[in-house]
């Protein structure tokens, strides 16, 4: 198993107890069904959570849109690499 893979894993399975109703930080879904909630829990979980935590582990300090140019460098460089490389 590739090391993003096992990360993927642990990172679905921390996520998915945001969503057990006996977690402290517990999100139901009616809430995120309430207004605009889905969309700024989609934003917090896509953006802002990943640029954080980028900064906070390299000493960086980049903005959200500085964070995602980064990610899209990843996309890029993930989705060329041929399957020998994967």
């Amino acid at each position: 198993m590739k090391k993003e893979h096992e990360y993927t894993g642990k990172i679905s399975t921390a996520l998915g107890a945001i969503f057990d109703e006996d977690s402290e930080v517990h999100i139901s879904e009616e809430e995120l069904k309430e207004g605009d909630n889905l969309v700024r829990f989609i934003h917090a979980l896509a953006n802002l959570a990943p640029t954080m935590l980028f900064n906070e582990v390299t000493g960086s300090n980049k903005n959200i849109l500085e964070f995602n140019h980064e990610a899209n460098k990843l996309c890029f460089q993930y989705t060329t690499k041929t399957e020998d490389d994967k």
